[in-house]
């Protein structure tokens, strides 16, 4: 089994995501091939802390942070308290806007939504809130 936590020699290539992520890979590809219509990259980095997780990014602004997991795909996007009412307000699940509502506020005060990806189903919500983090201030 491979273990991104931990391993840092299991690189995050197509092979071994393919395997982790499942019946989800086939979503995580189709974000791949939309991030340039928001201008945005993706690029891998290995943490002690948190092993790989993916840095999506537009120019020097970070959009959010991915994590391959068992059988699908976390993106977390944090938001500063200006922009809260405005992910309230974006076209996303309901129950994505009520778990948002319901997160408290890191030490920080960045809030954070986090979407399991497991189809491109899930795909529409994370093109929303990648557009409105993408024009934040």
């Amino acid at each position: 089994m491979i273990d991104f936590k931990k391993d840092r020699n299991s690189e995050p290539v197509d092979e071994n995501l393919n395997r982790i992520l499942g019946n989800s890979f086939s979503a995580y590809k189709k974000l791949l091939e939309k991030l340039p219509d928001f201008e945005a990259d993706l690029e891998w980095r290995f943490y002690k802390d948190g092993g790989w997780l993916a840095k999506v990014t537009r120019k020097k602004k970070t959009l959010f942070w991915g994590e391959p997991r068992d059988g699908h795909f976390t993106a977390a996007f944090h938001f500063n308290e200006r922009n809260l009412s405005g992910v309230l307000e974006l076209d996303i699940a309901d129950d994505l806007r009520k778990m948002f509502s319901n997160t408290p506020a890191s030490a920080r005060n960045m809030t954070t939504l986090k979407i399991d990806i497991y189809s491109e189903n899930d795909l529409p919500d994370v093109y929303q809130l990648i557009g409105f983090k993408k024009n934040a201030k």
